[in-house]
Parts: structure tokens; sequence; C-alpha cells
């Protein structure tokens, strides 16, 4: 990593290898009312990429170590540090309507929490059962951010108690 010019970490190209479009493209940018450039932006940006992808999350992480002080979460950082990363990274912007595909986690609705707790009581329950809810629900492991109608699906179909 070159905080100036371009070197990458570890071999991975900017990007990741993706086709990218540049940090600051316009348009609504997503992630609700985030206006580009500020820090809650930089932040919703950081994170999206990092959820991209395991080559993605690790070159954050490289770098978080390598020159954050090992501070890996993006809010803890300033937007001049963010904004550097992002552009030396060609880091995309932030999906359009918030993050493609997940529920964002937050204060649960009751039938929802059981649902969650279900899920996660089976995957506890055996390696077998964890790689099936792995295999079932996609790259975000996490059932509370998956919609109540993919944990019930999962539920019926595994026959989860």
């Amino acid at each position: 990593i070159d905080h100036g010019g371009g070197t990458v970490i570890g071999g991975i190209t900017p990007g990741g290898g993706l086709q990218t479009s540049p940090s600051w493209g316009g348009g609504n940018a997503g992630g609700g009312n985030l206006t580009p450039g500020t820090k809650d932006y930089l932040v919703a940006q950081v994170k999206a990429f990092q959820r991209i992808g395991d080559q993605q999350k690790e070159l954050w992480g490289t770098y978080a170590d390598m020159y954050l002080g090992g501070v890996r979460d993006p809010a803890r950082h300033d937007a001049a540090t963010l904004e550097e990363f992002c552009t030396n990274h060609h880091v995309p912007p932030p999906p359009a309507g918030g993050f493609q595909g997940h529920t964002p986690v937050g204060p649960l609705d009751p039938a929802k929490e059981a649902l969650v707790m279900r899920v996660k009581a089976y995957q506890k329950a055996s390696r077998e059962q964890s790689e099936l809810w792995k295999t079932f629900c996609g790259p975000t492991c996490d059932p509370a951010r998956h919609e109540a109608e993919k944990l019930q699906e999962f539920i019926t179909t595994y026959n989860v108690p």
C-alpha cells in the first residue's frame, strides 16, 4: 500500500480485481441519506467494500493493521483517512438504497427474533447443521440480517426445531 500512489497489498489489484466505478461517481450513492464526501458516506463505503468479499475485507484489515494502529472499525477514523483508502484502492460507492439483499440489523420484532434464535441454535448444534445454513444463506451468515420469510423457509426446509 502506498498512501500517495497506487501500490497494492499482497497482489490484490485495486478494487480486488472487480469491475468498479470511481469512488465519487455522483448520483444517488445510496445507504439512505448519505452525502458523498461526508464521514458517514465514507464509513458506509468502506463497510460495503468489506462486504463484497474476503479479499476486500482482508485488504481493509491489512491496511488498518499497517497504517491505522490496528483499528478496523471505519467509524473510528476521520474522513480524510477513509477517503485516502477509498481513492487509493478504487473502492466503489456504497450500493444505492442500502445494502442489497440484506436487512439492517436493529431492534427485531419478537416473531423474527424467535426465528433468528431458532436458526442460531440449529447452527450451534453441529458442524453439519452450521454448513447447511451457510449453504442456504449465501455470503451473509448472520440470521438477523435476513428477512423473516427467508428464515421461515430455512426452518421449514430443514425441519429446524
